[in-house]
C-alpha cells in the first residue's frame, strides 16, 4: 500500500512538471543588429524574447510595442511556431526559422535576429507580462 501511494505521488509530480518546449540554445533575447537596449529592455529595432516554457514576446520600436507569444520548436525543421495572444485569446500566428550554422533566427519576412542575451531575467519577464501559460 505504501509503495502504491509513493508511486502515485511520483506520477502526479511528474505530470505537473511539463518538459521545456524551447531548447536552451534558443532561450534569451534575440534582436536585429541595429537594436538599442537599456539593460534587457528593447527600445529600438526588432526583437524576440523566448524562454524555455515557450512564453515570450515579439517587440519592435520605437516606441517599443510588443505582443505576448506562446511558441514551440521543431528541431527537425528548425521552425519556431508561435501564437500571438492578447488577454488569453489568439490574435495571430507566425513562424521563425533557426539557422544553426549561422546561429541566427530568421523572421517570416527575412529579418535576421542575433542572440543578445542567453537568458531572460525574472524581472524583465515580469515587466513584459510574460507569465507562464496556463495549463
Amino acid at each position: 500500500m505504501r509503495i502504491a501511494a509513493i508511486t502515485c505521488l511520483l506520477l502526479l509530480t511528474s505530470v505537473g512538471q511539463a518538459a521545456d518546449v524551447i531548447p536552451q540554445y534558443l532561450v534569451g533575447i534575440w534582436a536585429t543588429s541595429d537594436a538599442v537596449f537599456r539593460g534587457e529592455a528593447l527600445f529600438e529595432g526588432q526583437g524576440l524574447y523566448l524562454d524555455t516554457d515557450g512564453v515570450g514576446g515579439v517587440i519592435g520600436g520605437p516606441p517599443p510595442i510588443g505582443v505576448r507569444i506562446e511558441a514551440t520548436y521543431n528541431p527537425d525543421t528548425k521552425v519556431i511556431a508561435f501564437q500571438m495572444t492578447e488577454y488569453g485569446k489568439v490574435v495571430g500566428k507566425g513562424t521563425y526559422t533557426y539557422d544553426p550554422a549561422r546561429k541566427i533566427i530568421i523572421t517570416g519576412d527575412g529579418v535576421e535576429l542575433h542572440q543578445r542575451f542567453d537568458h531572460i531575467s525574472s524581472s524583465i519577464r515580469q515587466s513584459l507580462g510574460l507569465e507562464p501559460k496556463s495549463r
